[in-house]
């Protein structure tokens, strides 16, 4: 009796723990079912039922509309560009600092780490500036590259932590039995640790994908060509014309939004993976 009265107890502030995630979960998904019926409606239908989508008010009159007027194949071929870039970057700028962190064994390249890790508590905004006076001298203003560095240098210092905790984690008699099979420093990066990090690149990819992808504060400062605004910048521009036809702007917001959350779908599993690895370890 006592054993089913400890149980029911528990399951009590279990149950209540689902209820309060339940409802977080349900005030974050609000705006998205917001914008998401309201993308796929007439705008007449807006103004009278906001939250509910019907059989009469269905259309797909406004995402063709916005796909047109916000010149998308264009911006998304930008948009994309500059997330592979800037991911290419991250990911082996930061595996090799980090790696080059961890190989070796003194003071001065842990006062470098130390560096790297409080870089992280600077606002990436700070850092635009100096940024943007470096790409002038490069004449990499109105250039995708210029833009790909400039998220390389806001975003580096993180990814330099992520890859150098977990380089850490790695067993040591790996990387020493590579060594005697005659894997040189480089090797031993590209065949030992890489692989195994799998799923830290994936971390990387989704967290910082999504962050560029959606920025719009670097593009607007460092493209001024029309031909080549990303998405979000296209979007910008597109809402602040139709002020008042919301039935475009909820279109315009749903097609740019449906490309990252592919990518994020995709990469999920790699995600989840490497959280869980990452509390385990700690």
């Amino acid at each position: 009796m006592n054993k089913a009265r400890g149980g029911s107890r528990l399951q009590k502030p279990q149950a209540a723990t689902h209820l309060l995630l339940a409802l977080v979960a349900l005030v974050y998904l609000l705006p998205l079912w917001y914008a998401l019926n309201n993308a796929f409606k007439f705008a007449e239908a807006i103004s009278v039922q906001p939250f509910w989508l019907t059989r009469h008010s269905f259309t797909f009159d406004n995402i063709a509309r916005a796909y047109g007027q916000l010149h998308f194949k264009t911006a998304f071929f930008n948009s994309a560009l500059i997330l592979a870039l800037s991911l290419l970057l991250l990911v082996t700028l930061g595996s090799l600092a980090a790696y080059g962190v961890i190989l070796p064994n003194n003071r001065a390249v842990r006062r470098l780490y130390t560096f790297f890790v409080a870089l992280i508590s600077v606002p990436p905004q700070i850092t635009i500036v100096p940024l943007l006076l470096l790409l002038k001298r490069l004449d990499l203003i109105n250039s995708f590259l210029g833009v790909a560095f400039v998220y390389a240098g806001m975003y580096l210092p993180f990814v330099i932590f992520l890859y150098a905790g977990f380089m850490r984690s790695i067993p040591k008699e790996i990387v020493e039995s590579a060594s005697i099979d005659g894997c040189g420093p480089f090797r031993t990066y590209v065949h030992i640790y890489m692989p195994l990090l799998k799923t830290i690149t994936g971390i990387v990819l989704v967290i910082r994908g999504v962050s560029i992808w959606n920025d719009l504060l670097v593009p607007l400062i460092v493209l001024n060509k029309n031909a080549m605004f990303t998405l979000p910048l296209q979007l910008y521009i597109f809402s602040t014309s139709k002020v008042g036809q919301w039935d475009l702007v909820f279109g315009g917001t749903v097609l740019v939004c449906l490309p990252i959350t592919v990518f994020f779908l995709a990469f999920q599993k790699s995600f989840v993976k490497g959280v869980m690895a990452g509390s385990l370890k700690g």
